[in-house]
């Protein structure tokens, strides 16, 4: 493949990935990320963009400058990790967010530091199909698995949406079924979609879905701050346009 050719006049950075690559054909690690001038003012004031909540999608179509990947195919956590960079080299790292504290219900500010967000550690290994191993307590079955694709997951949104009404989208049996791939080596997908379906306990379907969350490579997003009544909670990073929020009130 030719290299790629960047103009030399755009001033960009390398952005790491915390998905380590795993999703993408040729496990790329990092992306050049251009950053944040006055032209994307544009953009982030555009009402039709804040509207259709469009910003982010046009923001990181600009400013992701590899061109061997779509950024459409780009998992959450790294969508989260090329915004923070975008943010913190325009902005800084200070981050002013808005919760609620749970005792009084009163609204109150808080301020974070997007520089201090750590990339969760990542120790599972995969095998030679790229997948994880994992066992089912109860039905004592191995199965292996995969992370779900950014795709996957926006058609997972779309079954929701178009669901008829009043009848139950079957969501997490088909999130299950994108994510085993294997039944103790056996890869029928008849028999895996009757497995999940008929035989795969509730409870241990919730157990292997909270180890995929917990050992998913990402960011950690959750912060840990002091109410004004005096209580412990943790806050957690949203993304969108009010992440940019600096960016109004200007005329």
């Amino acid at each position: 493949m030719e290299e790629q050719r960047i103009d030399p006049t755009i001033a960009y950075d390398v952005v790491e990935l915390p998905s380590k690559g795993i999703h993408y054909s040729g496990g790329k690690k990092s992306l050049k990320v251009a950053y944040l001038t006055a032209s994307d003012e544009n953009i982030l004031s555009s009402p039709s963009f804040i509207a259709q909540s469009m910003v982010v999608d046009e923001l990181l179509k600009r400013k992701v400058l590899d061109r061997d990947i779509y950024v459409e195919d780009l998992v959450e956590e790294d969508r989260q990790a090329i915004l923070i960079f975008l943010r913190n080299t325009a902005f800084g790292s200070e981050y002013k967010m808005t919760t609620v504290d749970p005792k009084t219900g009163d609204e109150f500010e808080v301020t974070i530091d997007l520089g201090s967000v750590k990339v969760k550690d990542f120790d599972l290994k995969a095998n030679e199909n790229g997948e994880y191993e994992y066992f089912l307590p109860k039905s004592k079955i191995p199965i292996t698995f995969k992370f779900l694709t950014q795709k996957q997951e926006n058609e997972l949104k779309e079954l929701q949406k178009t669901w008829e009404e009043n009848t139950i989208p079957p969501v997490k049996t088909k999130k299950l079924e994108m994510m085993i791939k294997s039944l103790d080596g056996r890869r029928d997908q008849m028999e895996i979609y009757t497995f999940i379906n008929n035989k795969m306990p509730l409870k241990e379907s919730q157990d292997f879905q909270k180890y995929v969350n917990d050992k998913k490579p990402g960011l950690d997003l959750v912060f840990p701050i002091e109410t004004p009544s005096k209580e412990t909670i943790n806050a957690r990073v949203g993304f969108g346009v009010e992440f940019f929020r600096p960016f109004y009130g200007i005329s």
